[in-house]
């Protein structure tokens, strides 16, 4: 009986401890999406290199373009031109995230702002590896949406 009383509470003990360690993967995972957003908003190429690993990809495809076009970047080409970006904010609408074994996605719809006009929407898909106990984003997809946006079909 000794046992078995002992075995439950080391399960409990592991599950709760399990639990509250993908909870604080999740906020470290959001942190760095965010702080990825904010090197764009602020154009710190040092920032975007904190949050990315050095051959990231990053996938862009337009939906509302015939033929749908898509290309790729490494985020390190990013680097060098950002300061000559214009002044833009991309804003987290929600965050969809799962993690497991050193490795997470996150899904996160997105709307998107160039000199302060609201540009376009869509959804970014990264997947992050955790590495030196730092997550680092590996790549990134994401689509651009001119039409189907939910601040675009409020104002009609």
């Amino acid at each position: 009986m000794k046992k078995i009383v002992l075995l439950l509470a080391l399960t409990i003990t592991f599950g709760t401890y399990s639990q509250d360690s993908e909870i604080a993967d999740k906020q470290k995972i959001k942190y760095v999406i965010h702080q990825f957003f904010e090197s764009l908003e602020t154009k710190d190429s040092v920032l975007m290199q904190e949050t990315t690993m050095d051959e990231a990809q990053i996938w862009r495809r337009y939906n509302n373009k015939k033929p749908i076009e898509m290309d790729m970047r490494f985020s390190k080409d990013n680097l060098p031109k950002m300061h000559t970006l214009p002044k833009v904010k991309e804003v987290a609408l929600e965050f969809e995230i799962s993690v497991g074994n050193g490795i997470a996605m996150a899904w996160v719809p997105y709307e998107f702002w160039v000199e302060d006009k609201f540009s376009h929407c869509g959804i970014d898909a990264f997947t992050l590896f955790e590495v030196d106990g730092k997550w680092k984003i590996i790549s990134a997809a994401y689509t651009v949406e001119k039409q189907k946006c939910k601040r675009l079909t409020e104002k009609k």
